[in-house]
């Protein structure tokens, strides 16, 4: 087989993502690779004929290239969810701490002291499991970091829900704060869509991982 022959088969079995980049590295390992064989006194058809060859078959190479791409693919996800939880701080503590009035009460009614308590400890689980989820996907255990994160996402949507309820009986004890939800609701579904995002992203290509 041919240098050209084998770079288009490899082309059509890589992802549209990784195809470039890979297809230029590989045709430059097998140039050089055929110019040595060139040099050892092969014909140029065998010179190119031994590079193919000592390069791999296309689906050996295909298979071990798409395996590297689905761990990076997983590494990076993982880091998107985790700043995704972090960033989760700004609406659920940083916004309504510089929007929200003066308490119009003495003590903090319980209901709204344990929802408080209730959203918190969910976020916190969120980035608990964001965080091992970006570890895992350093480590051998990569295959698992995508369940993992499923976990994240589901406790940073507990969060959010947690923290609508708590919205909804703030307001029923003092209304007079429109500015809170108007800015914090769309900041934590954002948070929220791009964990979900991630989540997707970390589940492509999945089984390459469990190798």
């Amino acid at each position: 087989m041919t240098i050209d022959a084998y770079l288009a088969e490899l082309e059509r079995r890589l992802p549209r993502t990784a195809r470039r980049r890979v297809v230029v590295e590989a045709q430059e390992h097998l140039r050089d690779s055929a110019a040595r064989h060139r040099a050892a006194g092969l014909s140029p058809h065998a010179a190119e004929t031994a590079a193919v060859e000592s390069f791999g078959s296309v689906e050996i190479v295909a298979r071990r290239l798409a395996v590297e791409g689905a761990v990076r693919e997983t590494r990076i996800s993982t880091l998107v969810a985790l700043g995704a939880v972090a960033f989760f701080v700004v609406p659920l503590y940083v916004v309504p701490e510089n929007t929200l009035p003066p308490a119009p009460w003495a003590e903090k009614p319980r209901d709204i002291f344990v929802l408080q308590l209730v959203s918190i400890a969910f976020w916190l689980g969120a980035g608990a499991l964001a965080t091992a989820s970006a570890a895992l996907a350093w480590t051998r255990w990569s295959r698992l970091a995508a369940p993992v994160l499923t976990a994240a996402l589901v406790a940073i949507a507990g969060s959010v829900l947690v923290a609508a309820a708590l919205v909804e009986r703030w307001f029923a004890a003092a209304s007079e704060t429109p500015a809170w939800p108007l800015l914090a609701a769309p900041l934590a579904a954002g948070c929220v869509a791009v964990c979900a995002l991630a989540t997707a992203w970390s589940y492509r290509r999945a089984d390459l991982l469990t190798g």
